[in-house]
């Protein structure tokens, strides 16, 4: 297509109906795209999508270059030509994967005017089905771990994706994007930092969200913390909501002012010092939501986290201030959770397939973090080896000029906020070492977000999405870095900024008012 062409087109479609550009979705038009990829490129569909302000939506399949055995499903999203930026975003997915994922944080790209790009990871998820996916059977019937499926679900899949991707912008729009980006939570921030560590050039900027980047130990804890609760649960001492409310209002009594403010947000868990003996049934006369001494005891374990009894620490403990709450926040979010089911859908069932190809392993019971074998076979396994993010020599993703915003909720009861921190000292230290303390943060730059949960809810601010996406694409496009992130808590009628760790927000007089995110500005820690 000509220039002049591209600016005739340009101008129609300023003037006609998202229908007007139909002849230019179709499969006919990637075909030979297809057909010459190395990566195995199958498609199956281009349709206009009438949403959006209208896009060009194509499916397809990747099978890989290096054996050709993997399933990847990839969604690539085309806004009309006139309404595209020039940029191309991939968005990262939750949990398991298994599916199209993001689709708010899509719609919310689309609008203004990326391309976008999805993938199902190379595998289907389906919620109450087993995860058979990381397992497969050899020819002599024995179950090996599923190598293909696995690495897709680590890195390979966003990679390709991100490749396949930009090769569809160029072809439809016969200009390559000028700038790419990824943007993902939880699972999606692994993604991100795997993107870092292993793809250092896909991707111009980055924003990885409550990365579980290590995801091995993450489960590990969760199945700790699944056996806690089922020995709660054996002497009939759950807690119940009641409780759960009274410990997270102890915690707020002793937490919540140490930054100046009494909120309700607690600006750093790791300067809370909080006993749940306050709330011992011997110690308050609130019948109704004391505490047991069983109970207390469960509370500080869950503090503490997984610890053995050689005392190596397998994963950091919960943060107070998450204890009660609503969307992504509540430690009910994991005392009603089954270890477990009829199905083979649980969690053990899961880890019992993805570590040692054994479904009917019973990891409830006969798994402790205390058998130095068992921990080792999982730490070991093929499963756990490819799904780590945790290199802390991000060099070559600084020495190409890329960027990157990594951020956590200080309130996370799912994905513990403190291993952020760590990697993200580790990344510092690894490359400062290299290029100098100041041109780390010249690229990399963390975020903390006081008071929200598991990539969004709490009660802190947690409506940052557009914030975000901005401040990364005025980083890599201007290179300014950002100086602090606006975050909203619509309900609440508060705003905040999130600061560059490790500063933290402070009203820049006593005097002025605490909901409004223009009266802070970002300082450094007191001593």
């Amino acid at each position: 297509m000509t220039k002049n062409k591209k600016l005739l087109n340009a101008s129609l479609l300023l003037l006609m109906p998202l229908s007007s550009y139909a002849a230019d979705c179709d499969v006919s038009i990637f075909e030979q795209l297809a057909a010459d990829s190395p990566n195995g490129v199958t498609l199956s569909s281009a349709d206009v999508i009438d949403k959006m302000g209208g896009y060009c939506q194509v499916e397809g399949n990747i099978a890989n270059a290096e054996d050709g055995e993997s399933q990847i499903k990839f969604r690539i999203r085309l806004p009309g030509e006139a309404a595209w930026n020039g940029k191309f975003l991939v968005v990262g997915n939750g949990g398991t994967a298994g599916s199209f994922q993001g689709e708010e944080r899509v719609n919310a790209v689309l609008q203004l005017g990326y391309a976008t790009g999805q993938t199902d990871t190379g595998h289907t998820s389906i919620r109450g089905e087993a995860e058979n996916w990381v397992m497969k059977e050899s020819d002599s019937g024995t179950m090996l771990p599923n190598n293909v499926a696995m690495d897709d679900f680590s890195h390979r899949a966003i990679h390709l994706t991100t490749v396949v991707g930009k090769q569809f912008v160029d072809e439809f729009y016969e200009q390559a994007p000028e700038y790419s980006y990824y943007f993902g939570c939880s699972t999606g921030g692994r993604q991100g930092l795997r993107a870092m560590q292993s793809y250092p050039n896909d991707f111009d900027g980055i924003v990885a969200g409550a990365p579980v980047y290590s995801l091995t130990r993450l489960n590990m804890s969760q199945l700790w913390k699944g056996q806690q609760i089922q020995l709660l649960s054996d002497q009939d001492e759950t807690l119940n909501d009641d409780q759960l409310a009274s410990i997270k209002e102890a915690v707020l009594s002793n937490c919540d002012a140490v930054d100046g403010l009494a909120d309700r947000i607690i600006d750093d868990p790791r300067q809370c010092n909080f006993d749940p003996a306050e709330l011992s049934c011997e110690s308050t006369s609130s019948a109704a939501s004391c505490l047991t001494d069983i109970q207390v005891d469960f509370v500080r374990t869950i503090y503490q986290g997984p610890v053995t009894q050689k005392g190596e620490r397998i994963y950091p403990g919960a943060v107070p201030g998450g204890e009660s709450g609503g969307r992504q926040g509540g430690w009910q979010t994991f005392l009603k959770s089954n270890c477990t089911n009829e199905a083979g859908s649980g969690r053990c069932d899961y880890l019992g397939r993805a570590w040692f190809q054994n479904p009917e392993m019973d990891l409830l019971n006969n798994f402790s973090i205390n058998n130095p074998e068992q921990v080792a076979a999982a730490d070991s396994s093929y499963f756990s080896t490819v799904s780590r993010a945790d290199n802390s020599d991000v060099t070559p993703f600084v020495q190409s000029g890329g960027k990157a915003i990594v951020y956590h909720g200080w309130a996370d009861i799912n994905v513990t906020p403190y291993p952020t921190v760590e990697i993200y000292d580790a990344m510092e230290s690894t490359v400062s070492r290299k290029r100098g303390i100041d041109d780390f943060r010249d690229h990399v730059r963390l975020f903390m977000a006081p008071g929200m949960g598991h990539c969004q809810g709490g009660d802190g601010p947690n409506n940052y999405t557009q914030s975000v996406l901005a401040a990364i694409d005025k980083w890599v496009v201007e290179g300014t870095a950002p100086d602090s992130i606006l975050a909203t808590h619509e309900q609440r009628g508060i705003s905040r900024p999130w600061c560059p760790y490790p500063q933290v927000a402070r009203l820049k007089a006593a005097d002025l008012d605490s909901n409004n995110a223009e009266n802070f500005h970002c300082v450094a820690p007191p001593e």
